[in-house]
């Protein structure tokens, strides 16, 4: 049945479908080089920053551009540029190459950004080793925090129109108590799923957890502006630190992605085989088959000009007993009228969002997120908190470059949704994956506050401390407030005066400090300090965390677990 499946999908989007390179992998520093340096210039970027990950050749293309630009480029701008023409090499004229004279064995780091690459007519390959090693200490644990990760990522394309990437990463790692508090609960690892008890010999490790990280995928260019994605991957739809439709923060996934970039226009198409997770929470280790679901997505993004975008969001979720719904595979109609005619049996979710550049500092954005809305549910005191107004809101503002100091650089975002968000009747159609969430790490019934600052006062030196309020709801034993999708919303306690935060109200406080000295291209130590304190209603779910730690990361992109 998959085969078939496989077989339809690649047969619709080559009819349909920008020319598709390998991305460069989320959380690069390449990101946030981007995203400074396409608010601070008005040179033309193809790169649409709501739709990630981004295309080696785009980030090519415009770190040439803006090299070339007339632009009076700081030392450090100057740096994140090359940075750039480095990173993505296979794509940089031969003339902008840089090379590295203490190559070793002539073979290896031929260039500062890759272990070892190939360039001849009609093929490239880049080979780069992973590396994370990590150790901290959690005040009052007497057990060492720790993260020994290592692996190995191939990229390349032959003729210049096909492309694929690989990467595998053997893990074994504990985390502070918090996120083993998540893991056991969950029975998932955050952002990766899958695990098994850490071994060493016969004899388990106490809290400590070994898994693989697996990501794969293969792209082909149809046209000039039409590409598809076929693989095991992750995606971010958003131009925040959350995204309320789609992040990176749950498990790898099946997937292919239709991408469509004319005009003004960027269309994007996601179609996506997930997993409820295991089906014994008490045994993730079970052998039997896990069930399936699947998610249909499309993301409609307009470029009114350099400055100003918007972009428009729906998805279904659904199951079928193993089998795909063909007519979700229509890649422009809307979901709600498929659905309309399959008896309205499908979890379906729309959005919309916006970004404003202005004055070469400042970017506004921000998304709202649409599960369910009834307006006569909004006007009365009868009415009022019905539970089946679920929806969730995101603003944001970046400060490029703040109070005229070179790479400061601010951001403020508010987070909010609705309980009972992204939940539906038929638990399976939760939108979630292998027990995570979708989009945000709060699930729902939560708002939130971050502040991040970041600063680079040296090529090689940058550092990112960040503080974030939630104010959320923990479900008690045996009743759903709304927090936790997974639990279909006929369980919920009550149809009205539902309000954010209810059930076992919680506030918490996360600050952390991230400082990193780039000793070679993607090769980093950082020093990391991490504070959180949640106050709960309930004495036993209070917890203070005070984390301090130290890395080694080659080639490593991964995100802090603030939650």
């Amino acid at each position: 049945m998959k085969k078939s499946v496989i077989t339809a999908l690649i047969a619709l989007g080559s009819s349909l479908v920008v020319a598709q390179d390998t991305g460069v992998p989320l959380h690069s520093p390449a990101y946030h080089i981007i995203d400074r340096l396409s608010i601070l210039s008005d040179t033309t970027c193809v790169i649409r920053p709501e739709v990630k990950a981004y295309a080696r050749r785009d980030m090519a293309d415009y770190a040439a551009a803006l090299d070339t630009s007339a632009a009076p480029w700081s030392r450090l701008d100057r740096a994140d540029i090359e940075y750039l023409l480095r990173d993505n090499n296979e794509w940089v004229d031969s003339a902008r190459l840089y090379r590295n004279e203490r190559a070793l064995l002539q073979y290896f780091y031929r260039t500062p950004a890759n272990l070892f690459e190939v360039d001849v007519p009609n093929f490239y390959l880049r080979l780069n080793s992973i590396l994370n090693v990590e150790g901290g200490r959690e005040q009052d644990n007497d057990r060492f925090m720790f993260a020994n990760q290592r692996g190995v990522e191939l990229r390349g394309g032959v003729d210049r129109f096909v492309t694929f990437y690989t990467s595998l990463i053997e893990s074994q790692a504990r985390y502070p108590g918090y996120v083993t508090e998540r893991i056991e609960q969950f029975r998932a690892v955050p952002r990766v799923g899958f695990y098994k008890p850490f071994l060493r010999g016969e004899e388990r490790v106490q809290e400590a957890y070994d898994f693989n990280v697996a990501n794969a995928y293969i792209g082909v260019q149809a046209t000039k502006h039409i590409g598809v994605q076929f693989g095991h991957g992750k995606h971010f739809i958003g131009n925040g630190y959350r995204s309320l439709f789609l992040s990176d923060f749950g498990n790898y996934n099946f997937f292919l992605k239709l991408n469509t970039r004319i005009w003004k226009f960027q269309y994007q198409n996601i179609f996506m085989e997930l997993t409820p997770g295991v089906k014994d929470s008490n045994n993730p280790l079970g052998d039997d088959l896990l069930a399936k679901k699947y998610t249909a997505m499309h993301y409609l993004n307009f470029q009114v000009n350099q400055r100003l975008a918007f972009g428009l969001f729906e998805a279904t979720v659904f199951n079928r007993s193993r089998q795909f719904e063909f007519q979700y595979l229509n890649p422009i109609i809307l979901y709600r009228s498929v659905e309309h005619q399959l008896g309205s049996p499908d979890n379906v979710l729309l959005g919309v969002d916006g970004r404003w550049n202005m004055f070469n500092r400042l970017q506004l954005y921000g998304q709202f997120f649409l599960d369910e809305l009834v307006l006569s549910r909004l006007i009365g005191a009868e009415q009022r908190g019905w539970w089946g107004n679920k929806y969730g809101l995101q603003a944001g503002l970046k400060y490029i470059n703040a109070f005229g100091v070179d790479h400061l650089d601010l951001q403020a975002e508010l987070n909010l949704v609705r309980p009972y968000t992204y939940s539906h009747f038929d638990s399976l159609n939760s939108y979630t994956h292998y027990r995570q969430p979708l989009a945000h790490p709060l699930w729902a019934n939560f708002i939130e506050y971050i502040g991040i600052a970041r600063y680079q006062p040296a090529p090689k030196w940058s550092m990112m401390g960040r503080l974030i309020h939630m104010r959320t709801g923990d479900d008690p034993v045996g009743q759903h407030w709304g927090t936790n999708p997974m639990l279909g919303y006929n369980s919920r306690v009550m149809d009205f005066n539902n309000t954010i935060g209810q059930g076992i109200a919680a506030q918490t406080l996360l600050a952390g400090l991230d400082v990193r000295y780039q000793f070679y291209h993607n090769m980093f130590i950082e020093l990391k300090a991490l504070y959180r304190r949640k106050n709960s209603e309930q004495d036993s779910l209070d917890r203070n965390t005070l984390y301090f730690g130290t890395a080694l990361r080659i080639n490593f992109w991964q995100p802090e677990l603030d939650f």
